[in-house]
């Protein structure tokens, strides 16, 4: 009689839960959005509709970031099974104007970040931050399987690879010739000793322009820019093209 009394508890509890879990994957995210907006007010957003459900759902909205304005859609998708491994784990696709991102976030046990990240943006989201050193840039940014994590205070993975399609460079100097027009450009990600380091490369010669580093453990970002991206732009003097042009470090902003 105990025995069966015992079971009879388990399975009440297996029910419970089982219907918790269930509640929660089928809430209405437009209900769990008005229930949660107040205490968001300050997104960058102005949230149109909301609609799925809490675990697969969607929103559709209007950016009013300076540097990203106009419509968005967000889709997300969060994955059961990691949750049970005590890992929050979601599919994420963002979608707008000038640009497209879909990949996965996580957060958990073993660390923070992205996974399997493709997608294509406009260089021109980026003239507001190149602005300030006199620049503008045209041509596509394209992200490859980016996939990155945070452990602590140290990069744990690092892969994948974002390019440039090349295209029309304003830059200070170049005035009554025109814009330069620079080749394509290709970096790719890898983790190495607790940092993630991007090597770029011109892509037709397949030769090195430069690095850039994030060291969070020490705080840390560092930029690496050899001559050779001057003297792809025409700009160069015809001295040695792997001679480092610029090695500086500066800390995080973040």
């Amino acid at each position: 009689m105990p025995s069966y009394s015992m079971k009879l508890r388990s399975l009440i509890l297996v029910g419970l839960l089982s219907a918790i879990v269930f509640a929660i994957a089928l809430f209405p995210a437009g209900l769990a959005w008005k229930m949660a907006s107040g205490s968001l007010a300050g997104l960058p957003v102005t949230v149109e509709r909301v609609g799925g459900t809490v675990w697969n759902g969607f929103m559709v909205g209007r950016l009013n970031n300076p540097v990203l304005r106009g419509p968005i859609v967000v889709d997300w998708r969060l994955k059961g099974l990691r949750i049970l491994l005590g890992e929050i784990a979601v599919g994420l696709r963002v979608e707008g104007n000038a640009y497209r991102l879909e990949g996965g976030g996580h957060w958990g046990l073993w660390g923070k970040g992205l996974s399997d990240v493709d997608g294509d943006l406009q260089a021109q989201l980026l003239d507001q931050s190149l602005r300030q050193f006199g620049f503008s840039a045209g041509g596509v940014l394209t992200l490859r399987d980016v996939s990155a994590n945070l452990s602590g205070q140290r990069i744990t993975k690092g892969e994948g690879e974002i390019s440039w399609s090349g295209g029309e460079i304003n830059a200070p100097g170049s005035g009554a010739n025109g814009p330069i027009i620079y080749p394509p450009v290709l970096g790719t990600l890898e983790e190495t000793e607790g940092a993630l380091l991007i090597s770029v490369k011109e892509t037709e010669s397949n030769l090195p322009l430069g690095e850039l580093s994030l060291m969070p453990e020490k705080n840390l970002g560092s930029v690496k820019v050899l001559q050779r991206v001057i003297s792809l732009a025409g700009m160069g003097d015809g001295g040695d093209d792997d001679k480092v042009m610029l090695n500086m470090q500066q800390p995080l902003p973040f």
